[in-house]
């Protein structure tokens, strides 16, 4: 999987101490699954993030959607295009990733730049430890074995059985970025939710508003479409907001 990490709070349940090295024993002892810390983070706190950016088509801009995202009680959220699943990783499988994460260097940022190519893809990896992210990108295909040894436990299809607390299901989100841009298509349908387009926060080029509640679940994520409020005409991508991100100040 083409992925740039976001590795964010290190799980204290996992052992992680706030010092990562990449020459460090590549198979620590993990500690007890019996004995959890008080510090651990919560549901919602991001552990790790998977995305890609570069590339000739400009991956990885502003409201890009990660690949992949691990959360403190397990849940992950993956996918592209907003075609996302929700899967729920036992303790142990999280323990496995976050060794793996730690194992490759990654509370060290670092840059791995391609002098001979103007448009290489990369995978950006960001280790978050005491709360602190820590930045690292690889230029694809990643050399780093230890960097590649831990992507290739983001993928859901090489899971086993065993890894899965319970089975994925689409991810509904409970918020739906919409991110809009002028438009000229005539005959556009009205836009039909609550929140006005064009007077939000601004992401990239584009002005971000938030649909919550009903209208989120109405919202067709991962899909650019044309609508008219108030007279003009835009286009819109509807993003999925993920379970860290409350609003659209996360997606700048």
């Amino acid at each position: 999987m083409k992925a740039m990490v976001v590795v964010a709070a290190a799980l204290a349940a996992a052992g992680c101490s706030g010092r990562s090295e990449a020459g460090l024993d590549p198979t620590p002892a993990p500690p007890p699954a019996s004995a959890p810390s008080a510090s651990a983070p919560s549901g919602t706190a991001l552990v790790l993030r998977t995305s890609t950016s570069g590339g000739i088509a400009g991956l990885g801009g502003p409201g890009s959607l990660p690949d992949f995202s691990l959360y403190g009680d397990g849940r992950v959220v993956a996918g592209a295009s907003g075609a996302l699943t929700e899967y729920r990783l036992t303790p142990r499988a999280v323990r496995r990733i976050v060794s793996a994460a730690r194992n490759a260097g990654l509370a060290t940022p670092r840059t791995v730049e391609s002098p001979y190519m103007a448009d290489a893809m990369y995978a950006v990896i960001t280790f978050v430890v005491d709360g602190r992210p820590r930045t690292t990108r690889l230029v694809e295909p990643v050399s780093d074995g230890r960097a590649a040894a831990l992507l290739a436990l983001l993928n859901p299809s090489a899971w086993a059985r065993g890894d899965l607390a319970a089975a994925p299901h689409p991810y509904r989100p409970a918020k739906v970025a919409a991110l809009a841009l002028p438009g000229s298509a005539t005959g556009a349908p009205r836009w039909p939710f609550a929140v006005p387009l064009g007077s939000g926060t601004r992401v990239g080029t584009r002005t971000c508003t938030v649909l919550t509640g009903a209208d989120a679940r109405k919202a067709p994520a991962g899909r650019w479409s044309d609508w008219t409020d108030h007279g003009r005409f835009y286009r819109v991508m509807f993003r999925p907001l993920l379970p860290d991100e409350a609003d659209c100040s996360a997606l700048a």
